[in-house]
C-alpha cells in the first residue's frame, strides 16, 4: 500500500480537530455508510481481480503464451463533495488516494480480507465496537485525516490496473 504526495491534494481543513466522541449522529451516519460502502467496494474489487487473476495465471502456464507475470494495482481517489468550499469544477479535487497492489494470495490481509481492522485502544471510545474494512481503516488511522476531513468525502473512484510483463533473455 502507498499512499500519493499530499501534494497532488486539495488543501485539508485546518479547522477544529474533532474526536470520535464529539461525532454528531449525522457524522456517524455518514462514517458508518462509509464504511459500508467501502466494505461492498472491497468485495467487487476482490471478485473482480480473482477473476483477472485467473485468466492470467491460465496465460502464464500456458507454454504458447506470450505472458510471463503480470502486476495489478487498486487505485482507491477519495474526491470532495460538490458542496466542499474548497471543491473547484476544472479539478480533480481528490482529497486523498490509496493504491493497494493485488498479489493472487491478497486476500489473506488488506482488500477484501473480511477481517475487522478497528483497532481502537481504548474501553470507552464511541467506535470501539465498529468493524472497519482496510480501506476505512488506513484513511482512519494511516492517511494523516482526521474526522473533519473524512467527512468531506463526496465519492470514490476505483482503477484496477493491469501490467503485462514479458521477459527477454539475450
Amino acid at each position: 500500500m502507498y499512499l500519493v504526495e499530499r501534494d497532488d491534494y486539495v488543501r485539508y481543513s485546518d479547522g477544529k480537530k474533532l474526536e470520535a466522541k464529539d461525532l454528531s449522529v449525522e457524522q456517524r451516519q455518514f462514517l458508518s455508510q462509509l464504511n459500508r460502502k467501502l466494505i461492498d467496494t472491497e468485495k467487487g474489487i476482490k471478485k473482480e481481480c480473482q477473476a483477472i487473476i485467473g485468466q492470467l495465471e491460465k496465460k502464464i502456464n500456458d507454454a504458447n503464451d506470450w505472458l510471463d507475470d503480470y502486476l495489478i494495482d487498486c487505485d482507491l481517489t477519495f474526491h470532495l463533495k460538490e458542496d466542499d468550499p474548497d471543491y473547484a469544477d476544472y479539478s480533480d479535487n481528490i482529497l486523498f488516494q490509496l493504491n493497494q497492489s493485488i498479489f493472487p494470495n491478497s486476500w489473506e490481509f488488506g482488500v477484501g480480507d473480511g477481517m475487522d481492522h478497528n483497532h481502537v485502544p481504548w474501553e470507552n471510545c464511541p467506535i470501539k465496537d465498529e468493524q472497519h474494512c482496510w480501506s476505512y481503516h488506513v484513511l482512519s488511522d494511516h492517511a494523516g485525516l482526521d474526522w473533519i476531513n473524512i467527512l468531506r468525502i463526496g465519492s470514490i473512484r476505483i482503477d484496477i490496473t493491469v501490467k503485462y510483463q514479458k521477459f527477454i533473455e539475450l
